[in-house]
C-alpha cells in the first residue's frame, strides 16, 4: 500500500474536476486528480460542442480558466468563439476539436503542477470525525491511499459523497426516474451542406479552422418520417423526431443520435447494458443512413465515443437546492458562484423527446450552499451532481456551467487553507465577489 499526501483530491477530470484542480493549483495548492479512464476531460471527450459560455441573451457569463482553455484551442486551430445559432433552444455553442481541445487540457494541467492518476478507481473515503481522511483507490500498482485536507467530487455520480454517506437524489422527485443516455458516433465524410439544407430545423454557422467560407457548425435534424423505421433497429427519437449534430472540420460531422432509454447510471448492470446496446445499434443505424440518405453514401464510422453519455444520476441534497422556478425566473442568489445561461433541457424518460424551457432574465444563479453537504465538512461536489431538483439540472449539467462550477470549488480550496477553516463553511458571498473581480464570472 502507497499512502499520498496533498492539500486536496480531486475526483475526476471532467468539466468538474478539470476547472477545480488547475484553479486550486494555480494557488500554490499540492492537487492530485483521480480519474479512471485513460484521458483528461471526461464529457469534453464525447463529441459534443460546448454548450453554456454564453447566456440566452448571447452575453458570456463565463471566464477563468475555462474560458483560457477554449482560447488556447483557438490559437492551435482547434476550437471556434461561441457561435451563434438560428432557431434553436440556446443562443450560443461553442465548437472544439476534441484531439487538441485533450492536448491544451494536458498543458495547462502541467503547467499547473498537478498530479494526475490516470487508469485509477477512486473506491472507498475513510471518514473521521465529519471529514474525509483517506481515499481508498485501485490501480495496476494495487491499493493507493490518497490523504488530504480537503476533496472535490468531480464524478458526475456523486459517487464520493455518495459513499461518505451524504444524502443523494435521483432522476425525478416523483418517481427517481432520470433522462436516457447517449452515444455520440463521429461519421465522415458527410454532405453536411446538403444535410442540413434539406432535414435542418436550426443551424450555426462559422468559418471552421483553415477554411475561407462559412459552413454549418451546429444543426438540429429532423427525421420523424423514419422514426418507425429506426426504432425498428433500436434507435428511438420519440415523437418530434429531431436529434443534433455538429461539424469543426469540413465533411466530418458529431451525431448525438443513440439513445438509451430507462437505465440507471449508477447500476453497473444498466451501463453495462447501455453501453453494449448502444454500440450495436451504432452499425445497425450506420448501414440505414448509407442506405437511405445520398448524404451518407460514402460515409464511414470514424468515431464512437470513449463511453455513453449520462445526463443524470445521482445529487446531492446539499445545503441549498436549486429549484425550477430559481432557474426559470432568473434567481441570482447572494452567494452565487457561477452562472448558468443554458435552457432547462428535459429528455423525456419514456420517449427521450427533448423539452426546454426558457430562463426568463437569461441566466440564473449556482449558489456556494449547492455544493456543500450537512454530512462531510471538507467534501464539496462539481458538476452536475450538485443539489438541484430534476428540472434545474437539466440546465446546469452542461459543459460549460459545469466548468464554471468546477473553477470556483477551486477557488474555495484556496481559501479554506489560506483561511484554516474547512470547505462548508466558507463564506460564498466573498468567493463569488473575487471570481466577479477575476472575470471568472461575468456579469
Amino acid at each position: 500500500m502507497v499512502k499520498k499526501k496533498y492539500d486536496l483530491v480531486v475526483v475526476g477530470s471532467g468539466p468538474g474536476g478539470f476547472s477545480a484542480a488547475i484553479s486550486a493549483a494555480r494557488q500554490d495548492l499540492k492537487v492530485a486528480i483521480i480519474e479512471k479512464n485513460s484521458f483528461i476531460g471526461g464529457t469534453m471527450q464525447v463529441g459534443l460542442n460546448i454548450h453554456g459560455f454564453e447566456d440566452q441573451k448571447g452575453e458570456r457569463i463565463i471566464g477563468g480558466v475555462s474560458w483560457e482553455l477554449i482560447q488556447r484551442c483557438i490559437k492551435e486551430d482547434g476550437a471556434l468563439p461561441p457561435v451563434s445559432l438560428q432557431g434553436a433552444h440556446m443562443y450560443s455553442t461553442t465548437p472544439v476539436d476534441l484531439e487538441i481541445l485533450q492536448k491544451c487540457a494536458i498543458d495547462m494541467i502541467e503547467e499547473s503542477s498537478v498530479d494526475v492518476y490516470l487508469h485509477t478507481y477512486a473506491l472507498k473515503p475513510k471518514l473521521k470525525n465529519k471529514k474525509i481522511k483517506e481515499l481508498i483507490c485501485w490501480s495496476k500498482n494495487g491499493e493507493n491511499v490518497f490523504q488530504a485536507n480537503m476533496f472535490i467530487d468531480a464524478t458526475g455520480d456523486a459517487d464520493i459523497a455518495y459513499r461518505a454517506g451524504v444524502d443523494t437524489v435521483k432522476g425525478r422527485e416523483k418517481d427517481g426516474v432520470m433522462q436516457p443516455m447517449s452515444l455520440l458516433i463521429t461519421l465522415a465524410p458527410v454532405n453536411i451542406t446538403s444535410l442540413v439544407n434539406n432535414l435542418g430545423t436550426a443551424y450555426g454557422k462559422a468559418v471552421k479552422p483553415g477554411c475561407k467560407k462559412e459552413s454549418y457548425t451546429w444543426f438540429e435534424l429532423d427525421f420523424r418520417n423514419w422514426r418507425e423505421e429506426l426504432s425498428e433497429i433500436g434507435i428511438e427519437l420519440g415523437k418530434k423526431g429531431v436529434f443534433w449534430g455538429n461539424s469543426i472540420r469540413p465533411n466530418i460531422a458529431n451525431f448525438n443520435l443513440v439513445k438509451v432509454l430507462n437505465k440507471d447510471g449508477t447500476d453497473n448492470n444498466d451501463l453495462s447494458v447501455a453501453e453494449l446496446n448502444a454500440r450495436k445499434s451504432v452499425i445497425k443505424l450506420i448501414n440505414f443512413l448509407k442506405r437511405k440518405f445520398s448524404y451518407f453514401h460514402d460515409s464511414y464510422l470514424v468515431r464512437v465515443a470513449p463511453f455513453i453519455g449520462v445526463r443524470e444520476t445521482r445529487r446531492i441534497k446539499g445545503k441549498y437546492v436549486i429549484s425550477k422556478n430559481d432557474a426559470k425566473n432568473g434567481l441570482i442568489p447572494e452567494d452565487t458562484i457561477a452562472l448558468c445561461g443554458y435552457p432547462i433541457d428535459i429528455h423525456k424518460p419514456e420517449d427521450g423527446v427533448a423539452e426546454f424551457v426558457n430562463i426568463n432574465k437569461g441566466r440564473f444563479g449556482i449558489p456556494y450552499r449547492s455544493l456543500i453537504t450537512e454530512e462531510i465538512d471538507n467534501l464539496l461536489v462539481s458538476g452536475r451532481a450538485i443539489s438541484a431538483t430534476h428540472e434545474a439540472a437539466g440546465a446546469l449539467r452542461v459543459m460549460g456551467t459545469c466548468l464554471a462550477i468546477g473553477e470556483a470549488c477551486g477557488l474555495a480550496s484556496y481559501l479554506a487553507k489560506k483561511q484554516n477553516k474547512e470547505l462548508n463553511v466558507i463564506d460564498g458571498e466573498i468567493l463569488g465577489d473575487i471570481l466577479k473581480r477575476e472575470k471568472s464570472m461575468i456579469f
